[in-house]
């Protein structure tokens, strides 16, 4: 049966305590041979988590998970959607070199020969591997890499591939499924208008808690873990939650958890922006949600709300996941890493969803537990990307990652999380500007092939919500000439002092 949400917090202090005393117990503990937990969910804005400070979102959840992890303030993806993104993070490449730049661009096709991905490499080293939900962005673009898998359950299945039965039959959902095919043309206005219908609302769900897909694939990720813990093979774990992604839909008792009356107007409205980039977004249609037209205040406010619920709902499940973890005995012998594939924006800058190369997309959240890491319980400042996860995994686990990775391991962070790191962050839009950034902590410059203008920048020290785009200020000209001339040296010249030389 399902944990209620207020239910689930009455073992939080001896669960807290408990892991606190296995996580923190040395800074220099060994994690040569720890399993891996990979928690990913849709679209989430990082600041809209109570975890990362919000008031109003409630993650009782998460904030707990946080007192025994490190948490990345200043962690961004490389590319604003999710194909590009999820690609980069599971091969430790940049979109440049996997050549996915937008959702459209199929992996496999893509990818340059040879190309390993994070499950190839931890299946290379004798890892078990078990899936639950998306990883990639579709089976389709990755049949080669989700071949690998021991175990995939409520995800497509590669052709070919043969499995084990799921761990849990569930009983159908006390909604009737209506049948609504994807019309086969995705450049058609039937394909459109068919996406449109299935992510442009928000609200109740429908369903009790149970009958949801992603509170069921916590339950199943729950007693997978309850039997690995009666082997000894090692393991690595990915579990999906498909929200906060739209429809912003949730169980009615998440909804009711939100008073839209009590949501602020989102900051940055279009009236405060100055030669700004993307204006035109700004004043008219929004991919996936308001795709007719900008919402009213109060449809804002009340998209907004349901998006805090969505996320209430995430932090639930969550909960289910590391309880099964504690009580399986494996909570100090696994790395646990919760990460989101890209942001979203809540009707600030007149925007909703993605696909944009503002922070409101490209900063995520990455939040990540290693047992015996001398900085738990601790936050990073430092700017770290999403392409690290690969090589840091490989740091902390001691498996062979490839020579040619574009990320950087980020593991002395979980010893010091203070010391000093990458300079900036580099991102990609490959769907309509065609744009690229680097954001520093002072500046974020962007450049765009398309669009209304062919350059951007904001003084984000003066500017945290980038309404007011300096780029042709003559003030600036030194920092426009500096940030560009860093943009188009790279990823390598940002890199932290004690990171080895790249060729």
């Amino acid at each position: 049966m399902a944990m209620s949400w207020a239910g689930g917090r009455i073992l939080r202090g001896a669960v807290i305590f408990a892991l606190a005393l296995a996580v923190g117990s040395s800074p220099a503990a060994d994690t040569s041979k720890l399993n891996i937990l990979l928690i990913d969910i849709e679209d989430c804005n990082a600041g809209a988590l109570g975890c990362y400070g919000n008031p109003l979102c409630k993650t009782p959840n998460l904030d707990d998970f946080c007192q025994t992890a490190v948490r990345f303030d200043r962690a961004h993806v490389q590319a604003v959607c999710c194909n590009p993104s999820r690609t980069s993070f599971l091969t430790g490449l940049r979109p440049k070199t996997t050549r996915v730049r937008s959702n459209r661009d199929v992996m496999s096709e893509h990818l340059p020969e040879g190309t390993l991905t994070l499950p190839e490499m931890l299946k290379a080293a004798g890892f078990y591997l078990a899936d639950i939900g998306k990883l990639f962005h579709k089976i389709d673009y990755a049949e080669r890499q989700m071949r690998v898998f021991d175990r995939i359950e409520m995800y497509d299945r590669p052709t070919g591939w043969k499995g084990p039965e799921p761990i849990i039959v569930f009983p159908p959902s006390g909604r009737k499924a209506v049948p609504d095919p994807a019309p086969p043309d995705h450049d058609s206005k039937d394909y459109a208008e068919w996406r449109r219908r299935r992510s442009d609302r928000y609200g109740d769900s429908g369903l009790k808690p149970d009958e949801e897909r992603d509170y069921r694939m916590a339950v199943s990720a729950a007693a997978l873990l309850k039997e690995f813990s009666k082997g000894d093979r090692r393991f690595f774990l990915a579990v999906a939650q498909s929200r906060p992604h739209t429809p912003l839909i949730a169980p009615k008792s998440f909804i009711d958890m939100y008073d839209p009356a009590q949501i602020p107007a989102p900051p940055a409205p279009p009236d405060s922006l100055v030669n700004f980039p993307y204006m035109q977004r700004a004043r008219g249609k929004n991919p996936d949600i308001f795709t007719m037209q900008q919402p009213t205040p109060q449809q804002a406010r009340e998209a907004i709300a349901a998006y805090y619920a969505c996320l209430s709902f995430v932090d639930h499940n969550v909960g289910v996941i590391l309880r099964g973890l504690e009580e399986s005995g494996l909570a100090d012998k696994t790395i646990v890493v919760f990460l989101g594939d890209h942001g979203f924006h809540l009707g600030d800058h007149g925007f909703w969803s993605k696909y944009s190369m503002l922070a409101a997309t490209h900063r995520a959240p990455l939040i990540v537990r290693v047992p015996g890491a001398a900085a738990a319980g601790k936050t990073c400042d430092g700017i770290v990307e999403f392409v690290d996860l690969v090589p840091t995994l490989g740091e902390l686990c001691g498996f062979q990652v490839p020579a040619n990775l574009e990320g950087t391991s980020f593991a002395p962070l979980f010893s010091d999380p203070n010391r000093p790191w990458k300079t900036a962050s580099f991102l990609v839009e490959g769907d309509s500007e065609n744009g690229e950034i680097v954001r520093t902590r002072k500046y974020s410059y962007m450049e765009f092939e398309k669009g209304e203008m062919p350059a951007a920048m904001f003084d984000l020290e003066k500017d945290p919500w980038e309404t007011r785009n300096i780029v042709d200020d003559p003030g600036y000209a030194a920092a426009r000439k500096g940030m560009a001339d860093l943009l188009h040296a790279g990823w390598k010249a940002a890199l932290p002092p004690s990171a080895p030389a790249r060729e």
